[in-house]
């Protein structure tokens, strides 16, 4: 497996690394981790996702889902975030005592936002024990899924549910320049570089505002009569 991935996920456990090498060394997207329960902040996060994103590496954050109280840890999220409309945000599902009511609370209280926020749901052994090969039908429709699985062969996931994951992370041991002293979790996306960067940071395709003026140059002979209608509505053409 590449020791050279082009996504990378982080937390204050790897310090403030030098985003430039990161960079370099072939990264193109960074989650880092944002908040925990109902209170907890990571105080490195701000900082890295300036830098990383004045290194040019797109960037999403997550929060770490803890049993209970899951409509008030996504207020906490969001609050700390203050997403941008269409931003990406990721449920880091894995803490034993989780359930499934807990993740859909919590995807629940992010769609409630009215920003139209993207949801991932990440996870490993956890959510293949408790889904199985039963398709969940809302969590198939409102997310997709980051997989994390250490294997040097294809992974395995809850594929009833999720025919195919988007994102997998395959190592939790791996070394990037930039990055001294600190194993990286490494990912790798279910498609191209370009689509990776779009994928953690959708908003950035939002549709450009439509002009709400249309000009139209007809030419006609003079003999010709000429009738315009608008939506349905006649429009009355002066004497030419």
């Amino acid at each position: 497996m590449s020791e050279q991935p082009s996504c990378i996920d982080i937390s204050h456990w790897q310090g403030f690394p030098d985003f430039t090498e990161v960079r370099k060394a072939g990264v193109v997207a960074m989650i880092h981790k944002a908040t925990e329960g109902t209170s907890y902040i990571d105080p490195n996060r701000a900082t890295n996702i300036n830098r990383a994103m004045q290194a040019g590496i797109a960037c999403c954050t997550y929060h770490w889902l803890s049993p209970g109280n899951a409509v008030e840890q996504m207020a906490h999220y969001i609050k700390t975030i203050d997403p941008v409309p269409g931003a990406r945000m990721v449920i880091d599902y894995e803490e034993d005592g989780c359930t499934l009511s807990d993740l859909k609370e919590a995807v629940q209280a992010l769609l409630y936002d009215p920003r139209s926020l993207q949801v991932t749901v990440y996870s490993g052994h956890l959510l293949k024990e408790q889904l199985g090969d039963k398709y969940d039908g809302y969590l198939a429709e409102t997310t997709d899924l980051w997989l994390a699985q250490y294997t040097t062969r294809e992974p395995s996931w809850p594929d009833g549910t999720y025919p195919t994951y988007t994102l997998w992370q395959y190592s939790e041991t791996g070394k990037i320049n930039g990055i001294d002293d600190a194993h990286v979790d490494l990912n790798r996306f279910n498609g191209s570089d370009r689509e990776l960067v779009d994928w953690i940071n959708p908003a950035r395709r939002a549709p450009q505002p439509q002009s709400d003026q249309v000009s139209i140059d007809i030419t006609v002979p003079d003999n010709v009569e000429l009738k315009i209608s608008i939506n349905g509505n006649p429009l009355v053409i002066g004497d030419r």
